[in-house]
């Protein structure tokens, strides 16, 4: 008996939450549901998705006025706008945490900041909307979930001002005490220090923004 091939393995330094609208053409089985969504649970079997879908509903006829939990399991055909197909083209294993009136919320970990980049790209082109919830290093200890989380629509900045942020948060630029300065990132790059602080300026100036429309319309 032959034994397999050994894994090939290697290190995800980034953890990123996207928050992704499917596009009206697609089947996506978790894109609608109602109820609040509990767990999700998918595997791809062939060019077949099932998920096991937990969702509390109070719209049951249990006689307890508390709301009821219910496993819904869906099967869909995968083709090449399902949101599990654009992940598995760049190797990475989508968890599906949320799902909010259609939009998931999904949380993933890259190799490094220029498959991000790609990685939005191919979302962007399979999703209606497309946004950023949350971009951490792995090793600060800082890539669990908050409730305290801002979105920035992807479609909003440009693909420089993504590559950008990127580096700054994988190179540590926005730890405490930073790890880098705004010098040696532009160095990277090839271009100017001022150049490069434009750009994480423009990224800062809307999340900021972004900031402050959350916080109104939670006050």
């Amino acid at each position: 008996m032959t034994g397999g091939t050994n894994p090939t393995r290697t290190r995800r330094d980034l953890c990123v939450v996207f928050e992704v609208e499917p596009a009206p053409e697609s089947h996506c089985p978790l894109g609608s549901f109602d109820g609040q969504v509990e767990e999700v649970r998918h595997q791809l079997v062939g060019d077949e998705c099932h998920t096991d879908t937990t969702v509390q509903t109070d719209e049951c006829a249990c006689p307890s006025d508390q709301a009821c939990t219910e496993v819904v399991h869906s099967t869909s055909d995968v083709d090449a706008t399902c949101l599990c197909t654009v992940f598995g083209e760049f190797k990475c294993v989508p968890q599906f945490v949320d799902v909010v009136d259609g939009r998931l919320l999904v949380e993933t970990y890259l190799s490094d900041r220029e498959r991000l980049s790609d990685l939005v790209d191919s979302l962007k082109e399979s999703s209606e909307r497309l946004r950023l919830r949350q971009l951490k290093r792995i090793d600060t200890g800082e890539a669990e979930r908050s409730e305290n989380t801002v979105t920035l629509d992807l479609h909003e900045i440009t693909e420089k001002q993504r590559e950008a942020v990127a580096k700054a948060v994988s190179e540590g630029y926005y730890s405490t005490p930073r790890e880098t300065s705004v010098d040696e990132l532009a160095d990277d790059f090839g271009i100017s220090t001022s150049a490069l602080s434009q750009r994480l300026k423009a990224v800062e100036s809307k999340l900021a923004t972004a900031t402050f429309a959350q916080t109104s319309v939670n006050e």
